[in-house]
């Protein structure tokens, strides 16, 4: 996409794409809302199914309405070429919803064979449709496209393998609800951010310039939470111990920092040029750069991860998050550097307090399991 598209087209692309992430991310409570109350309600596991169903459903009606009224000012306000654009995530919107309740419900039933095939069949299909569409002249608004098209496929094929659409439903705690929606991570509200406003800040050029460094440092983020998800594991089931776990794994995020920036500085731009061609040869010098702003992120999203194990302090992570967004709104940056300082200095700092009230939340577990 980056190729056909070159640097002014591909920032366009990242700015809505990113964007269409983050809408994606509040469906990603969807599964963890099913899996727990069916494992709940095993002997009304249909009924629960259907209620998800229909929520899902409003909710994805929801936000398709509101991004569909709100598209001419979102338009404005992100810089973006037409609404029409606006229009392909909402959809998605509406469908993403539906289809994570229908997911949520094969991993419930232990069915990780075929949800994983899936998922891998909507990737394909979403590459496949992104090729044809590009290649058809369709340009940004085809790229994006290609979710609508391997959504929708992924979705007729879940309700068919599910089945039982019709019949009684059990309504379950809306309040329970919105808990779940509070606990899980923003993280894609986190890794995205700075992508959603590089056309409202800068040049289309040099949007397009940032886009293509920031997928790859964001590919670097992910890799690190990946990693992460093992540890998650073992600090859910032993919370004195979450201290140990942090230190090692901080430890090892330094580390594994230091390597890519050595790998980079060898063979990174070779790397990087195979990947988007020569009109990009300028953007490379970003890269080691944003790869090393987005380290305290990273650590901070890490914390935030611990935290929500713990069932502590997921109110600090909305205070991070209004506050992170508010600087890309409204500070002027008159270059990408300037932003990437942005981006390492807002979350340096939070990673301090961050640091001192996950101590203090810590030493106070720790007396709890103490016996007395």
């Amino acid at each position: 996409i980056s190729r056909k598209l070159g640097p002014e087209g591909y920032g366009e692309f990242m700015v809505l794409y990113s964007f269409m992430l983050i809408v994606g991310f509040f469906s990603n409570v969807y599964p963890t809302i099913a899996i727990k109350n069916i494992l709940e309600n095993k002997e009304e596991k249909l009924e629960v199914l259907r209620f998800l169903r229909i929520v899902a459903f409003i909710t994805g009606l929801l936000f398709f309405s509101i991004l569909s009224i709100l598209s001419p000012y979102l338009k404005d306000f992100l810089h973006i070429s037409n609404t029409f654009s606006i229009i392909i995530i909402a959809l998605v919107s509406l469908l993403i919803f539906l289809e994570n309740v229908e997911k949520g419900y094969l991993q419930a039933e232990n069915r990780f064979g075929l949800y994983s095939f899936l998922n891998g069949l909507e990737f394909t299909l979403r590459l496949l449709f992104a090729i044809i569409f590009v290649n058809l002249g369709f340009g940004i608004e085809g790229a994006l496209s290609s979710s609508v098209f391997s959504m929708l496929f992924s979705l007729i094929i879940l309700v068919y393998i599910n089945k039982n659409i019709f019949g009684s439903i059990k309504k379950l705690s809306f309040k329970k609800m919105i808990k779940s929606f509070l606990l899980v991570s923003p993280s894609g509200f986190f890794v995205y951010a700075d992508d959603i406003f590089i056309k409202r800040i800068f040049e289309p050029l040099i949007a397009g310039y940032f886009a293509s460094a920031s997928i790859l440092g964001k590919a670097y983020i992910w890799f690190i939470l990946t990693l992460f998800s093992v540890i998650f594991v073992k600090i859910s089931e032993k919370k004195e111990k979450a201290v140990k776990y942090i230190l090692y794994f901080f430890i090892f995020v330094i580390l594994s920092f230091g390597i890519t920036e050595i790998i980079l500085y060898f063979i990174g731009e070779k790397v990087f040029l195979l990947l988007f061609g020569e009109k990009y040869l300028q953007a490379y010098e970003i890269l080691p750069f944003y790869i090393f702003s987005v380290l305290p992120l990273l650590l901070n999203l890490i914390i935030y991860y611990i935290n929500i194990s713990l069932e502590k302090a997921f109110f600090s992570v909305y205070v991070h998050l209004v506050f992170y967004y508010l600087g890309f709104a409204f500070i002027k940056f008159n270059s990408v550097y300037e932003y990437l300082a942005y981006i390492f200095i807002i979350n340096a700092v939070f990673l301090v307090f961050n640091l001192l009230f996950f101590l203090k939340k810590f030493q106070y577990i720790h007396k709890q399991n103490i016996p007395q």
